[in-house]
C-alpha cells in the first residue's frame, strides 16, 4: 500500500525532472514578525517539523519556493493556512503540490516579481485520464485495479480539501483541456484566477505573460486565458 501511494505522489510530479532545481531547503518561524519560511520538497516529514517550529507562534505570512512534493502533506499544510487566515508570498516558485494545495489556501496571495505560480494536474486530473480519456490530446497508461481505487480514495480526500477552502478544483487542471493542452505547466492571470474563488492576488503587471515567457527555458509552462465571459 505504501508502494501504491508513492506511486500516486510521483506521478504529481511528472515532468519534475525537467524542472528548475529545488532552494536549499529551509524551514523557519518568527514569532515576533509574524513571518515564516517554507522552501524546498514538502513531504509529511517537513511539515511535521514546521509545525513544531510555529507552535505557540503568531505567524501571519508564510515565504514559500517550492517546486512541490507529496500531495497529502501539503493538504495539511493548506488546511493551516486556511484556518488560521494565513497571508502567502511566492519568492521564486510555486508548482505541483504547492500551487494546488498551498496558494489557494491562502487569504492574500504576494506573487513577487520574477515568481511564478503554475499547476500541472492534480488526484481529479488523474482520475478524469482513466475515466475519460477522450477529453484529453496525451494521457498517461491505464492503472491496474489497486492503484486506481486507490487514486479514487486521494480524489475524495482531495475534493473534501477543496470544498473546505472552498476553492473550484478545476483550477488545476483547466490548462490541460481543449482547446489549451498544455503539455506541461500553465499559469493563470490574477482575473481568471477569481473565477475559481481564488481572490486577493498581488503580482507584477502582465504578470502571466511575463512568467511564462521568464520561465519557459526553465520547464514546460505556457499561458493560459480563459474565454471572457463564459462558462469555464
Amino acid at each position: 500500500m505504501r508502494r501504491l501511494f508513492s506511486l500516486i505522489c510521483l506521478s504529481l510530479l511528472a515532468g519534475c525532472a525537467t524542472l528548475p532545481a529545488d532552494p536549499e531547503p529551509q524551514l523557519s518561524a518568527n514569532g515576533s514578525s509574524g513571518r515564516a519560511r517554507f522552501y524546498g520538497p514538502i513531504s509529511w516529514e517537513r511539515v511535521h517539523h514546521f509545525q513544531d517550529l510555529i507552535k505557540g507562534k503568531r505567524i501571519r505570512v508564510l515565504e514559500v519556493d517550492s517546486r512541490g512534493g507529496e500531495s497529502d502533506a501539503a493538504m495539511a499544510l493548506g488546511y493551516w493556512l486556511h484556518d488560521e487566515k494565513i497571508n502567502l508570498e511566492v519568492n521564486r516558485l510555486c508548482l505541483g503540490s504547492c500551487a494546488n494545495y498551498l496558494f489557494p489556501a491562502a487569504v492574500r496571495k504576494l506573487i513577487a516579481p520574477g515568481a511564478i505560480v503554475a499547476w500541472q494536474g492534480n488526484y481529479h486530473y488523474q482520475l478524469l485520464q482513466q475515466e475519460q480519456p477522450e477529453q484529453f490530446v496525451n494521457h498517461e497508461p491505464d492503472r491496474s485495479g489497486a492503484e486506481l481505487t486507490r487514486l479514487r480514495e486521494q480524489f475524495t480526500i482531495e475534493q473534501t480539501y477543496f470544498k473546505h477552502i472552498g476553492v473550484d478544483e478545476r483550477l488545476c487542471w483547466i490548462g490541460k483541456l481543449p482547446p489549451y493542452n498544455a503539455k506541461g505547466a500553465f499559469v493563470l492571470p490574477p482575473e481568471d484566477l477569481r473565477r475559481f474563488k481564488v481572490k486577493e492576488v498581488r503580482t507584477e503587471i502582465d504578470y502571466s505573460a511575463r512568467s511564462a515567457s521568464r520561465w519557459a527555458a526553465e520547464f514546460p509552462v505556457q499561458k493560459v486565458v480563459l474565454p471572457y465571459g463564459g462558462a469555464i
